[in-house]
């Protein structure tokens, strides 16, 4: 089953105070048991902090050692280049 989390509509920047909310959402959506598949809809968010960065690789790990996947789409090009530069493009769809 997969589990669409729509992130660009309530966080259109992952920067400074908004990146603890963007983790403990992210932390909440995902302690569900009941997904094989996460999908982060990036669209509308224009930047990430490397807080967030953290956030996202750290719930990849998990995801991963839990047997479940993790995507992004719709993401901003300042997005997906920072996710290439700490390579984390495997997560991009």
């Amino acid at each position: 089953m997969r589990l669409l989390l729509d992130i660009g509509k309530k966080y259109p920047e992952i920067t400074g105070p908004i990146s603890d909310p963007f983790a403990a959402d992210l932390k909440q959506a995902t302690d569900a048991k009941d997904f094989s598949e996460l999908v982060l809809d990036f669209n509308g968010t224009k930047i990430i902090s490397s807080m967030a960065m953290g956030t996202l690789f750290a719930t990849f790990q998990r995801l991963k050692d839990e047997g479940k996947s993790m995507h992004i789409i719709n993401a901003s090009e300042k997005v997906m280049h920072l996710l290439r530069m700490v390579n984390m493009a495997e997560i991009l769809s």
